[in-house]
């Protein structure tokens, strides 16, 4: 069984870490400008040269989303810094724009071009299309089912990569102008407002006066387009055997907790499937989603995966995202008898607290006391601060902290 790359996002150095930590093999990240996620911490070009060495060093692969949809002063200002990225030699570059494959392939011609959801690809057409134009991989739309991308990769010459966990944007593959109509911010170039989770209200139509539409509400209103959040873990086998060649995570935005958990949870899933087999895999699935719906989410759907969406895909009771536990941080230093933890969150003596590691590794732990690093006792560890924890745990450097 030929078991695909598990890619996981990075929305900064610190993420990029966490994922090849817990098990991705590669991590698509973006510069501070040309990507579609303006609000994630993002790389300079200085962080970008040392994200991808890092990578390298460990023989994973790292992709650069150059998708926004740009101007014609984006064009200039990206083909300015062409020739240091193509220094770089990254593994791939994220692209939605023809204009910038046709730049790409004219200033950075050694770049390995990928082909962003934003293109809407469906059909064996329009994959064969963009293999022509000097495309390597093509991220498939998300309105795909199973069935359909196992029929695109049975004809396909070149890579294609699904994805397979995250937020769903309610919009063809991502093309929204929502968020720009509702708030002057366009989601095409990395500015989403996220106007598809606002609560809204119904009004009456001009024609009909007093007339309302029957759609409930509750007291801040309706949730007409919340989607539940993307989980394709029960179709991993199906997946896996389509032949597609990478699995895609959503979350340049998420928590370092987010990223870590769902990346070991995904990973765990796949090693089930090529080391133990399918039944063990479906034993397993309960636990794995158990532990997806720990971290950040809206509830989960498969989306198009199974066929055309049903009701139970949106949430139109409130637009809260099920957040379970507290991120607490992640440890930084292990030795005989102690760990030290960056604490993101507030730590208190006799607390109890979960340890995660890499591995699907879960270690329950009630602190006892809380000292910092000259083992002075505290009354309790500040978010920002790294503190000692004294015993002997399993959990090790990388590894995250929650309660």
């Amino acid at each position: 069984m030929k078991i695909p790359e598990l890619l996981a996002p990075a929305g900064n150095f610190s993420k990029m870490k966490t994922a090849f930590h817990f098990g991705a093999d590669a991590v698509y990240l973006g510069l501070k400008h040309f990507s579609l996620r303006n609000f994630a911490g993002n790389f300079s070009l200085e962080e970008l040269e040392e994200a991808i060495r890092f990578a390298h060093n460990l023989d994973k692969k790292v992709y650069i989303t150059l998708n926004m949809i740009p101007l014609s002063s984006d064009i200039k200002e990206l083909s300015s810094i062409l020739p240091a990225i193509s220094k770089m030699e990254p593994d791939g570059v994220i692209v939605a724009d023809p204009g910038v494959i046709a730049l790409l392939r004219r200033e950075a011609p050694n770049l390995k071009l990928h082909l962003s959801t934003q293109a809407n690809t469906l059909n064996s057409e329009s994959v064969s299309f963009w293999g022509d134009a000097g495309v390597k991989r093509i991220v498939l739309a998300r309105e795909l089912s199973v069935d359909q991308i196992s029929d695109l990769v049975s004809k396909s010459k070149i890579e294609l990569e699904v994805f397979i966990h995250g937020a769903l944007c309610i919009s063809y593959s991502g093309r929204c102008f929502l968020s720009l109509y509702m708030s002057g911010r366009d989601a095409n170039r990395g500015e989403c407002s996220q106007s598809c989770r606002w609560q809204y209200r119904v009004l009456e139509e001009a024609e009909r006066k007093g007339e309302y539409f029957p759609i409930e509400e509750d007291d801040n209103g309706s949730y007409i387009f919340n989607s539940k959040d993307l989980c394709a873990l029960p179709l991993l086998p199906e997946l896996v055997s389509s032949g597609v060649h990478s699995l895609k995570i959503e979350g340049r935005m998420k928590s370092l907790h987010y990223v870590g958990i769902t990346t070991d949870v995904y990973r765990r899933g796949l090693d089930i499937l090529l080391n133990e087999g399918k039944a063990a895999f479906r034993m397993a699935v309960p636990q794995l989603i158990r532990e997806l719906s720990r971290v950040s989410n809206r509830g989960f759907t498969t989306n198009f995966l199974k066929g055309k969406p049903q009701v139970d895909s949106y949430n139109f009771d409130e637009c809260a995202v099920s957040n379970p536990y507290a991120f607490l941080g992640e440890i930084v230093e292990k030795n005989n008898g102690h760990i030290l933890l960056h604490l993101k969150n507030t730590l208190r003596p006799g607390e109890t607290i979960e340890l995660c590691d890499r591995g699907f590794l879960r270690e329950e732990v009630r602190v006892v006391s809380v000292m910092d690093t000259d083992e002075n006792t505290l009354d309790f560890g500040r978010s920002g601060t790294i503190v000692r924890l004294n015993g002997n745990f399993q959990a090790g450097i990388g590894g995250l902290a929650r309660k």
